[in-house]
């Protein structure tokens, strides 16, 4: 069962290969790879925000929880590619960088380094050094960084992803985590239990 999140990730990494390079006959570059690293670490990442949510609606669906950091690792492994692909993509672009580009840059910039906290403190022995309540805090602030990954995408290339299915299914998914957080904050359904990270 632990391979479940591993085959999740992978599929999802390969679902976006496979719609780029052969739907949509893009040719194999970096451009396409870079946008293939970003949207998987956003679907991935969401995936892990995603259980906590569907945990306390389905009680059965708890012991899923042990998944959150795997998707976490993943997604944060694939950030970090999408990081170390920017400035080639930036190289072969002659387009002016703009307002709404630096502004992107910036949410991106956050999200990436509230996300590095959350994996370096992603152990058993950070929750024991910080106590629960204070690294649970601090992981929760995985929210920020998601919202500022909407920013990120919505004011790229001036809005250009609100017209690309990538994009408005990225900020779609990013919006229905969201939801669900909210729906279980409204209802009140109580918490989950303690994570045993190793």
């Amino acid at each position: 069962m632990q391979r479940v999140p591993h085959i999740i990730s992978a599929f999802v990494v390969l679902m976006l290969s496979w719609y780029y390079f052969f739907s949509l006959g893009r040719p194999f570059g970096i451009n396409y790879l870079n946008a293939i690293a970003a949207f998987s670490a956003v679907f991935i990442i969401g995936m892990s925000f995603l259980l906590g949510p569907i945990a306390r609606f389905v009680p059965a669906l708890r012991e899923d929880l042990q998944y959150r950091k795997t998707f976490g690792l993943w997604g944060y492994v694939l950030a970090s590619v999408h990081l170390a692909l920017v400035p080639m993509v930036l190289l072969q672009n002659s387009r002016e960088m703009t307002l709404a580009d630096g502004a992107s840059m910036a949410f991106a910039a956050v999200a990436f380094m509230i996300f590095t906290l959350m994996a370096i403190t992603s152990t058993g022995k950070w929750i024991a050094t910080l106590g629960y309540e204070n690294w649970k805090s601090l992981q929760r602030t995985g929210y920020i960084a998601m919202a500022a990954m909407i920013f990120h995408v919505a004011l790229l290339e001036g809005g250009v992803f609100f017209s690309r299915t990538t994009g408005i299914a990225a900020m779609a998914f990013i919006l229905f985590v969201f939801l669900l957080r909210a729906i279980v904050l409204i209802l009140g359904i109580r918490k989950v239990q303690k994570p045993n990270l190793q």
